[in-house]
């Protein structure tokens, strides 16, 4: 360990603040885990054995705790060198999943490893996506900017194929601005970004015309009480659940309406229940948290060296602060209802370890020298 230096206290106090910072980074971790237990357990206090969900997320943050810590201590050089290695892995998982994997709630993106216990291998294949993006798009510049653009697009098209193959568009759309953020960050050119744009807009339009579900949805969030009213009962049941909560909300345990007739109150409509408990003022506390964790992970950035670890850094707040962005929009019902959860705070096991690992990874790059 480094020694104070008498004759620069600034650079010794920089060096030791950086050490201390994963430290402080696990504790907000373990703060905002432990709400995101007392969310799980409000959102079904009301349905039978109402613990149980918030007992087992309870665990997970235990491993998740376990994970990050590990994550941290592995130096980012080794990080960068398997970051090719660990994204084909991660394809190769997606792959698999497709043909060895069980449905849950319509999609077929779990692998069942004992009795009810599942991992879904998409939340930790987004943060290795993001580090193989961070890697090539920060490694040295022997190629054209069209060509590097063009492989991490190629990359990115596959994974989003995989996705929307489960299917999984709201997964997808998370790899998609993944890759967006990297190629803002590397500079690429504005028609390069609006073809990407383009791209996204395809991949939505054939989403939509091969599952009827997508359609459905998206018919029922422009008209829910119209012809296709009957199938828009998620949306109605947002509104309800939010307007239940006004203010000051109806306190932690009493989200009646979120354990009778929300769906998936603990995972998907977190924030709905979230707001039935706390009101309007605990929902924009919760969207506050998440612009502070962003902008708390740009600092980070701003101060590492390493081009691919800058990038991953920036990177990783990007990516979870849009999945939280988009989660609280289609709670809120500015958005058609998709698949996506409240990272950190819904429940999930897959979910919750791949944020703890990624942000493990993040410290592990800010703490390089």
């Amino acid at each position: 360990m480094r020694k104070f230096d008498l004759a620069n206290p600034a650079i010794s106090l920089g060096t030791r603040s950086r050490r201390l910072l994963p430290f402080a980074g696990l504790l907000i971790l373990i703060v905002a885990g432990l709400l995101g237990c007392l969310s799980i357990y409000s959102a079904r206090a009301f349905a039978g054995n109402p613990l149980y969900f918030a007992l087992k997320q309870l665990l997970w943050l235990g491993g998740g705790v376990i994970l990050f810590l590990c994550a941290g201590v592995v130096p980012f050089s080794l990080y960068r060198k398997a970051a090719p290695w660990l994204f084909a892995c991660s394809l190769a998982s997606l792959v698999l999943v497709l043909f060895f994997g069980v449905e849950v709630n319509g999609m077929h993106g779990w692998f069942r490893l004992w009795g009810t216990l599942r991992i879904q291998p998409s939340e930790f294949a987004k943060v290795f996506f993001l580090l193989y993006l961070s890697v090539c798009a920060g490694g040295e510049e022997n190629q054209s900017e069209l060509r590097k653009f063009l492989i991490m697009g190629g990359m990115t098209l596959l994974a989003m194929l995989l996705m929307m193959l489960e299917p999984d568009f709201g997964g997808a759309l998370i790899f998609f601005i993944a890759f967006l953020t990297v190629a803002i960050l590397r500079g690429a050119r504005f028609s390069h970004l609006l073809g990407a744009l383009l791209f996204l807009a395809l991949c939505a339009a054939v989403f939509v015309a091969v599952n009827d579900y997508a359609l459905i949805r998206i018919l029922g969030y422009l008209d829910p009480e119209g012809a296709y009213g009957v199938d828009a009962w998620h949306i109605r049941q947002f509104r309800y659940t939010m307007a239940h909560g006004s203010w000051s909300g109806s306190a932690w345990g009493n989200a009646l309406w979120s354990s009778a007739f929300l769906p998936l109150p603990h995972t998907d409509s977190l924030f709905a229940s979230i707001v039935e408990s706390t009101g309007f003022i605990g929902g924009l506390i919760v969207i506050g948290g998440f612009f502070a964790m962003g902008a708390g992970f740009t600092g980070m950035s701003w101060k590492i060296h390493d081009r691919a670890g800058r990038m991953f850094v920036f990177g990783v707040g990007a990516m979870y602060l849009a999945q939280a962005l988009i989660h609280i929009s289609v709670n809120s019902v500015l958005l058609p209802p998709t698949g996506v959860t409240l990272p950190i705070l819904s429940y999930g096991g897959s979910s919750l370890l791949s944020v703890m690992l990624a942000f493990g990874i993040a410290f592990s790059a800010a703490n390089e020298e």
